[in-house]
Order: C-alpha cells, then structure tokens, then sequence
C-alpha cells in the first residue's frame, strides 16, 4: 500500500490545503495622465419595418453639440410622401430616450441597444407584421465622431482633479481600487437657470485598468453618469445610470 509523503500533491489538491500562496498587485496611479475620448457627435440609424404587407423605411438621426441633442425620425412609406418628425434626445437608464415636439403621437421613443442593433421602441410598442421588433443598425458612413481630450490628475491621498470629456473646468474628485480596477469619481455641481430649482448634480465615474504593455499606460475601458430623481416636494429619491463603454478604449498616458 503506497504511503503519501507529507509534501504530496495530490493530498494539498483533495483537502484543499493550500501549498503557497502569491499575489500580483498593480501600481497606483501617481500624477497626471492625458488622453482623449472618441464620442459620437452624429449617428445615423436604419431599418425596415413592415407594416400591412408593407416595408417601410426608418431613418433616426441622432447629434450632439454644445448644449443641444438633436433628433430626426424619417419615416418612408412605399405609397404615402416621406414624414420627418424633429425633437430632441437624452440619455436614459440604459437607452436614449427621443422626444418630438410636433404635437404628433407617439411623441416619446425609447432607442435600446440589442447587441450590434438597436431595438426602437415607444411606449405603445413598435412591431413587424409577424410581431418582432423594429431594429435599427448604425450606418457607420452616414455617422462621425470626434475626439475630446481627458486628463486625470492622481493625488496621493485619494483626492483627483478630472478636466476634460464633459467637464469644462477642473473638477475634484476621488480615486480608488476595486481589485486591479482604477476608478475615479466626480460630481459635477448643480446647475440654476433663472427662475428655476436647479437640476440636481451628476456623478461621472470612470473605470480603467492599466495597459497590459505599456506601464505608464492607463486604459480607460467605461464612464458611468449617475444622477438622482427629483421629486415635486424637491426630495431626491433613487438614482438613474446609464454607462458609455468604449469599444476603441482611450489610452491615458502618464505625464512627464
């Protein structure tokens, strides 16, 4: 009968004794690191819905500019004049919400990102003949984008100054890890047109991991904004989120 040796393998495996154990904990974040976030300032939005026998073009164009989110719904009939309807757009909790303003109904549609497609949804529904749902592609030709730059500088006592991607000036933030994740945080201060409350403040975070080949290198991989419902009484209640997860990842690099 074989004897087990005190340093076998296969009595560590079968009681779960751990032989050794090792980690491998990335740097922190020191000083002031620069890059530049690709965002879409125009995106252009097809499909075909089918309607009675029919198929039907859907055209959504979506644009962003200092201060105005705009939006264009195209809508083409085989038998019946093109009808563009124009509003506007905002982020929601996890989709774009489109409203138009031509006293027109549905007034308010929901646009969902389904994988490489979007479902475009209103309230009453939006479907094919055979019940499926409207889906629309980008067309990557008829949309553009452009670049903001982003800097983060790191202190060492957790405290951070964000300038750039949204905020127009220098912002004071936190920093912090979740694992190997870097993550910063800021809250934008509230704003106050004249002869209004104020819209309550948002909250950007920001999650990153370091470059897997480049040490001075953070890679930004997503960009979290977070603001509170208001209610009548002026109470806050629970948060809407809604997350930018970037598919070219912006590089952030150190300094000199």
């Amino acid at each position: 009968m074989p004897k087990f040796g005190l340093f076998n393998p296969i009595f560590y495996v079968l009681s779960g004794v751990t032989l050794w154990t090792s980690s491998c904990t990335s740097p922190d974040p020191q000083g002031v690191y620069a890059g530049e976030i690709k965002d879409w300032v125009y995106e252009f939005f097809e499909g075909n819905l089918i309607a009675d026998g029919k198929e039907c073009v859907v055209e959504l164009s979506l644009s962003q500019g200092v201060g105005e989110m705009l939006a264009e719904l195209r809508f083409v009939h085989p038998k019946m004049k093109p009808v563009v309807r124009k509003g506007t757009w905002e982020v929601g909790d996890g989709e774009r919400m489109i409203r138009l303003n031509d006293e027109k109904e549905p007034s308010e549609f929901y646009l969902i990102k389904r994988g490489v497609r979007y479902a475009f949804q209103s309230k009453e529904g939006l479907a094919n003949d055979d019940g499926s749902p409207l889906l629309l592609v980008r067309n990557i030709g008829k949309s553009r984008k452009s670049s903001y730059p982003i800097e983060i500088d790191f202190g060492s006592n957790g405290s951070a100054l964000v300038s750039g991607a949204g905020i127009q000036d220098k912002r004071k933030g936190e920093w912090g890890r979740v694992g190997e994740r870097i993550t910063v945080s800021v809250r934008l201060p509230k704003t106050t047109p004249e002869n209004e409350t104020g819209e309550p403040e948002e909250n950007y975070k920001y999650f990153m991991n370091w470059h897997s080949h480049a040490e001075d290198t953070l890679v930004l991989e997503k960009m979290v904004v977070m603001r509170p419902f208001v209610k009548d009484d002026g109470s806050k209640r629970q948060s809407w989120m809604s997350s930018l997860i970037f598919s070219d990842r912006p590089l952030l690099v150190a300094k000199p």
